[in-house]
């Protein structure tokens, strides 16, 4: 459990967050967006992906629709404001009704994945692919079993829970979850120990490259890239932060499948 699951006004319930933080595509939204379709473009070559997204919060559609290919993917959140929030979205899309926000990540989407498709389209589809939401803990065993996915994606998420133990239990649960050369792709502000939502600091853990770096080791993963990103949003909202870490990982293609 986080602060964020005991504050007295939820800004996920509220829609506080999704205002502030994905009204408009942004430079950090962007660059995350990228960096996922960057990450699992190579899997997504050589196969349909098996997608689970780690807190993926109220937006599982959001950053689904940056990642490559015609897969099944699978999402899970402690706050139960946010699936509600996330299974309403995508009933909405299915049926062609989306916000502007949406449509703008959709419309970087198309471009990036080069599609021959309307950012309505794009969505729509993107919407068909998440097969499943589910309230859980990232600090307890995951609920999907080991040797399960080809791609695991985490965004914004992490940083967000009380303890570095927690934090690093996480990271080996993606390992335990990955298959064999499957790859994790995370999504982390840096350097802070709080942002802002609604007015509000909600504690982070204080995530710099050399201790990302450190907790992907332990975890048993090999690094791919952790590269940190200077926002060009703090000038449009008060987030608290202002830079992100991008960072991938990939679990061994020699690791064998456990049972």
């Amino acid at each position: 459990m986080t602060f964020l699951d005991s504050a007295p006004e939820d800004v996920f319930a509220s829609g506080a967050y999704w205002r502030e933080y994905y009204a408009e595509l942004g430079h950090e939204n962007a660059a995350a967006g990228e960096f996922l379709h960057e990450i699992a473009g190579p899997l997504a070559r050589r196969r349909r992906l098996r997608v689970l997204d780690a807190g993926c919060g109220p937006t599982a559609l959001y950053w689904t629709l940056f990642v490559p290919g015609d897969n099944e993917v699978e999402g899970f959140d402690l706050n139960p404001a946010n699936i509600a929030a996330a299974r309403l979205q995508l009933e909405n899309a299915k049926r062609g009704d989306t916000d502007a926000a949406l449509t703008v990540a959709a419309e970087h989407a198309v471009g990036l994945l080069r599609l021959e498709d309307t950012a309505a389209g794009h969505t729509r589809r993107k919407a068909k692919q998440i097969k499943s939401l589910a309230v859980g803990d990232l600090t307890k065993p995951w609920p999907a079993g080991r040797d399960q996915f080809d791609f695991v994606q985490s965004v914004f998420a992490l940083e967000c829970l009380p303890r570095w133990e927690e934090f690093e239990f996480a990271l080996g649960e993606a390992c335990r979850v990955l298959k064999p050369g499957g790859r994790l792709a995370l999504v982390n502000v840096s350097r802070t120990d709080e942002w802002h939502c609604d007015g509000r600091g909600f504690p982070t853990l204080n995530l710099t490259r050399e201790r990302m770096e450190g907790c992907i080791a332990k975890a048993g993963l090999r690094l791919l890239e952790c590269r940190e990103v200077e926002s060009q949003d703090v000038s449009i909202r008060d987030q608290g932060y202002g830079s992100i870490i991008l960072t991938a990982a990939e679990k061994s293609p020699s690791a064998r499948p456990r049972t």
